[in-house]
This record gives C-alpha cells, structure tokens and sequence, in this order.
C-alpha cells in the first residue's frame, strides 16, 4: 500500500470490509450511511500512501478511522441543531414552493418550541429520535411524543385532517 499497490488496497478491502461494515452499521442511522463510512475509510485509506508504514495494525487503525468519520457526521449534524430555534426554518433548498414554505414556516412558528426543535431536527433535518433525544437530553419517548404532538398541531393550524 505504502508504495502504491492498488491490488494491496484490494486485498485489505478483503480482509476487513465485512468487519468495518458490521461497526459502522452498529454506529450508523442506515445501511446507507454505512456503506458511506466504510467507503470513506477506504477513500482515504488509498491516499495516504507511505504514511501507511508507520501502522501496526491495519484493521484497528481502519476502525479508528470509521469512528472519527461517523463523529465527525454526528458533528455535522449537532451543528445543524445549535441554530437557534427562532431562526429554524424549512430551507429554500428543499424544492418546495416560496409561499408552501412560508406558510409551513408561519406554522411552525405557532407550535411550541419544544414541539417544533423535535419536528424541525426530525422532519427536515434528519435525525432520528434517539438522535434529538440526546441532543435534548430528554427521554426517547419524550421526544416521540413531541414530535406526534407537533406534528398534528401543525395539521390543525395548516387546515388538515388529522
């Protein structure tokens, strides 16, 4: 690896892929983002090139790698959730119309906050219950029942049935 032998990248893929998959499926949201942080890992395993000498142990050294790229996604998203509340809104770039925005945005507006920080990470954002939960520090079912509570008041103040 260390002098650029893509067949050694190969074989190293052959030895702990399985295993780098099994750990970041036990971190990950998805199979989805799973695949994406083993693919990471190799990404850069392939470029470091002569760095690569000074390692021991390949596969604990991959492992490291995923946990520092799942965290770094967790960081990504913890970002997205220290806008303050006031200012969470449904962004442009999510294709729906400006005035379907602006009403949904008006909506959420009227819901309590601790009801819209859960719909607005949930809903827009992305993240998952225990996600908010601990971001919150709320119980999970706390946060499930913020998010069923905020969801239908947000039905009844956009005209919808329930």
């Amino acid at each position: 690896m260390a002098d650029g032998d893509r067949e050694a990248l190969a074989e190293l893929y052959d030895r702990h892929a399985a295993a780098l998959f099994s750990h970041a499926a036990a971190l990950a949201r998805s199979t989805s983002d799973a695949e994406d942080l083993v693919q990471s890992v190799f990404v850069k395993i392939a470029g470091l090139g002569a760095r690569l000498l000074g390692i021991r142990s390949a596969g604990a050294y991959m492992h490291g790698m995923l946990r520092m790229a799942f965290l770094e996604g967790v960081r990504r998203r913890d970002r997205v959730a220290e806008a303050p509340l006031d200012e969470m809104r449904i962004p442009a770039s999510d294709g729906a119309p400006a005035a379907d925005r602006l009403a949904l945005n008006t909506a959420l507006g009227r819901l309590p906050a601790a009801q819209r920080e859960v719909v607005m990470l949930h809903a827009v954002h992305g993240l998952t219950f225990r996600e908010i939960a601990a971001m919150v520090r709320a119980p999970l079912w706390t946060v499930a029942s913020r998010y069923r509570l905020g969801m239908n008041r947000l039905r009844g103040i956009l005209g919808e049935k329930p």
